[in-house]
């Protein structure tokens, strides 16, 4: 064989070799970190706060000289997912409100949603609880994991996971935040409660859209990062009224929010399946119709409207047709369902002061206002959650793109 064969074939298998490598590592460029970290999570928590209160949004009047606590809680989906940081806001050493920060680029716009006065839960007694039962269980099993978790959106909770060392087989165990008690590891349907992965749920809108949007927010943070520090005003520290002068004279909000909240005081629904009659319960309130306004039971059982099957009481909620039937029979009003999810008719529903049910899977609240600023719609809502709650949390603010919504019933 001539000396050029020789050096053409090792060129062949340098080449070839050369490939094999570069191959992989191309396909590893593809798998692109799409998670954000707790302190990029931070600066948009603040920068967001600030767009707030700059931009005068309805709820937001007495957040001037707040902070945000920079030490988030984690909280995870149920598929193991990291989901949002939730950023404790605090005045006068007062929690004042939180925040949720998409843990991950894939999920949309930054804020997912923000809390006014929220109810505390227990995260150390709820991990710790979540564990003992899983080795009570399981009591030959290796627990693998022990997370905070979005369980049933608003609902967070501990989750255990602990593999059976004989089948090998994986097990959840969910204990509830607020009230320590074990939840069961079932489906959620529209008329019960269950688990659910909103992270799924988020993912369906799309992750190319999803990641323009997240581009689109993490803009809006970083212009008002550099404006900030173009004044110095370090935007991790108390928002005072100076420095929010300072921001505002210097152009930070580009458009102030514009927005509209009917005076409808929170219930908290008296038991798991009440959502439905806490809402309903709301709205009777807002009408003055009917009088005396019937109890929650006395809506869960119908008031002659529907019956129930004696063994689905106190383990199945009611649907968005019960909502209709009492509109027309109690209201004297049409109720509507519909899946067009759209921030137009939302907006026009609340302008002509009209209330409505939001309803996500397992759950129902009452959309009572709306917040707009250059494209962003965010709802306010009163969520009859957490259950045995007096008056539920009626300071939910959430964002409608990437929500959890499923349908809404609008009554006329």
């Amino acid at each position: 064989m001539s000396r050029s064969k020789i050096t053409s074939g090792i060129l062949l298998l340098a080449m070839l070799l050369v490939g094999m490598v570069l191959i992989p590592a191309a396909s590893a460029q593809e798998e692109k970190d799409y998670s954000v970290t707790a302190e990029e999570a931070l600066m948009r928590a603040n920068a967001n706060m600030i767009n707030f209160i700059a931009g005068n949004a309805l709820g937001f009047e007495n957040w001037t000289g707040a902070s945000i606590n920079p030490n988030p809680q984690e909280l995870y989906d149920v598929n193991g997912q990291k989901l949002f940081y939730r950023f404790s806001v605090y005045k006068e050493n007062k929690l004042i409100g939180t925040i949720d920060v998409c843990a991950d680029k894939t999920l949309g716009p930054s804020i997912y949603d923000i809390v006014f006065d929220p109810e505390p839960y227990k995260v150390a007694e709820a991990m710790k609880k979540s564990i003992e039962i899983a080795k009570n269980e399981y009591s030959d099993g290796e627990i693998k994991s022990t997370q905070m978790v979005v369980y049933s959106y608003p609902r967070i909770g501990a989750m255990t996971v602990v593999k059976d060392k004989a089948t090998g087989v994986e097990h959840r165990i969910f204990v509830d935040a607020y009230f320590l008690s074990e939840v069961e590891d079932k489906p959620a349907t529209e008329t019960e409660p269950g688990i659910w992965s909103m992270y799924d749920k988020i993912l369906a809108y799309g992750k190319e859209n999803n990641l323009k949007e997240w581009q689109k927010s993490d803009e809006l943070a970083k212009s008002i990062e550099q404006v900030a520090a173009n004044k110095g005003v370090n935007i991790n520290a108390a928002v005072t009224e100076e420095n929010i002068k300072k921001l505002i004279d210097e152009g930070v909000v580009k458009s102030s929010f514009t927005g509209k909240i009917l005076d409808i005081n929170g219930i908290g629904q008296e038991d798991d399946v009440y959502c439905v009659p806490a809402c309903i319960r709301m709205v009777c309130k807002y009408y003055n119709k009917p009088t005396p306004i019937p109890s929650q039971e006395t809506i869960y059982l119908g008031d002659g409207l529907w019956s129930w099957d004696s063994g689905s009481i106190g383990t199945s909620g009611l649907s968005a047709d019960n909502i209709v039937k009492w509109a027309t029979h109690r209201w004297g009003k049409t109720g509507t369902i519909t899946t067009r999810l759209f921030n137009s008719d939302a907006i026009s529903e609340i302008e002509n002061e009209r209330p409505f049910f939001t309803m996500i899977l397992g759950h129902c609240r009452l959309c009572k206002g709306y917040i707009v600023q250059d494209g962003y719609t965010y709802l306010r809502i009163n969520d009859p959650e957490p259950t045995g709650s007096t008056y539920g949390n009626p300071g939910l603010l959430e964002r409608t793109y990437g929500s959890s919504e499923i349908e809404r019933v609008y009554v006329r």
